[in-house]
């Protein structure tokens, strides 16, 4: 291109399998069995077995109870999840070294750039992109997500936008020597004016970042606790009401952020039942009603994605840019005196709203950071 400039665009792409992943749950009880209930799951299978209304009622939800606690294994007390569980001997079971996850990543690259001729060198570079995984992105198994798997039957809702990639990334840097000064196009003499007005010379970096995508959530133990009992683990996704999702960011004063995300926007499953709340169906054990509350099992399920792609954490704006006076006093001594600024506009930077509707006070509430603000300083340097 003129002017020693150089543009390419291109396309990156990979599909990757067997990825370290924690999805899996060998322990689970079967998701059948939720039909019965969170009183009668979480009731001792003894006292289930001695009450002939629970027992045809676990018959018609088509769940097969054992035939008595020693038939689990002998000396077994536990609860009815318990002895449904594929391996009722044992409580949780870690899978260790899981790699059943995968992951498609899409990106365009476009680049512009000059090499350093007649004293500028600029390069730009832009980067639009997105992962969709369902898996690990660190070495040990962790996940950003691996806290909403929540239905360990339906892996597929579980493949999402990767939460640590923002779509959009634009990064500017370049060197500029003035012009003025001795070999230079203007002011071209040496001595006193050479000293004065030569070797100035500016450098910026400036970054300019998307949000990444957002995950919302309920760790309540008034929802959760049934994932423990059904070995799910865990916490809850969250169900839309219709509402947007974000507001218009407004400060609330004496608080020190701004109210980013709308609480209304958002809203826990129906209750499965747990603690103070036992029966949530308000009916008798093996009613109709009760039957009925609790026919469908996934309803008690979060129906948000585990990240929300249109839903993002704030932008990250950034520009570093310093300045640098090169003054030669002899042939072999340089001085030099420079100055640098981060952060050179001062942006606000804010942290990522909170996403536990448990704590609702804070719910979608970003707090300002405080730990990037201007920063400038002044150096001095004698190259000899």
């Amino acid at each position: 291109m003129p002017f020693n400039f150089v543009a390419s665009i291109g396309y990156i792409g990979h599909h990757a399998t067997r990825l370290r992943s924690n999805f899996g749950r060998l322990n689970a009880l079967p998701l059948n069995a939720l039909k019965l209930g969170f009183p009668v799951l979480n009731m001792s299978l003894a006292n289930a077995l001695a009450n002939p209304t629970i027992v045809s009622f676990v018959q018609s939800a088509g769940v097969t109870l054992p035939s008595s606690p020693n038939a689990v294994f002998p000396g077994f007390n536990g609860s009815v999840a318990q002895a449904l569980k594929p391996f009722p001997q044992y409580n949780r079971i870690n899978n260790i070294l899981e790699s059943q996850g995968t992951s498609d990543y899409n990106a365009l690259q476009a680049k512009l750039d000059r090499r350093f001729s007649r004293g500028i060198q600029f390069g730009a570079s832009y980067t639009f992109s997105k992962l969709i995984s369902d898996a690990s992105e660190d070495l040990f198994g962790g996940s950003p997500l691996g806290g909403v798997l929540q239905n360990p039957f339906d892996r597929e809702s579980f493949r999402s936008v990767s939460p640590n990639v923002a779509p959009h990334v634009l990064v500017i840097n370049y060197l500029i020597e003035l012009p003025f000064g001795k070999n230079k196009r203007y002011l071209n003499s040496g001595g006193v004016v050479d000293k004065l007005v030569g070797g100035w010379q500016v450098n910026g970096i400036h970054r300019y970042q998307s949000g990444v995508p957002l995950s919302f959530f309920t760790s309540d133990p008034v929802f959760t606790d049934f994932l423990q009992l059904t070995g799910y683990l865990g916490n809850l996704r969250l169900n839309p009401t219709g509402q947007p999702f974000e507001t218009d960011g407004a400060f609330i004063d004496n608080r020190f952020g701004r109210q980013a995300i709308n609480p209304a926007a958002f809203a826990p499953p129906p209750l499965f039942g747990s603690g103070f709340i036992n029966n949530p169906s308000g009916a008798p054990i093996g009613s109709a009603a009760y039957a009925a509350y609790y026919a469908d099992p996934l309803r008690f399920f979060g129906t948000l994605a585990p990240a929300l792609s249109n839903v993002h954490s704030p932008a990250f704006y950034s520009e570093d840019v310093s300045l640098l006076k090169k003054t030669r006093i002899t042939e072999t001594v340089t001085f030099e005196l420079g100055a640098e600024a981060f952060n050179l506009f001062n942006r606000t930077y804010f942290f990522f709203p909170t996403a536990d509707l448990r704590d609702a006070f804070n719910f979608g509430f970003q707090s300002v950071g405080a730990n990037n603000p201007r920063r400038i300083q002044l150096r001095l340097r004698l190259t000899f």
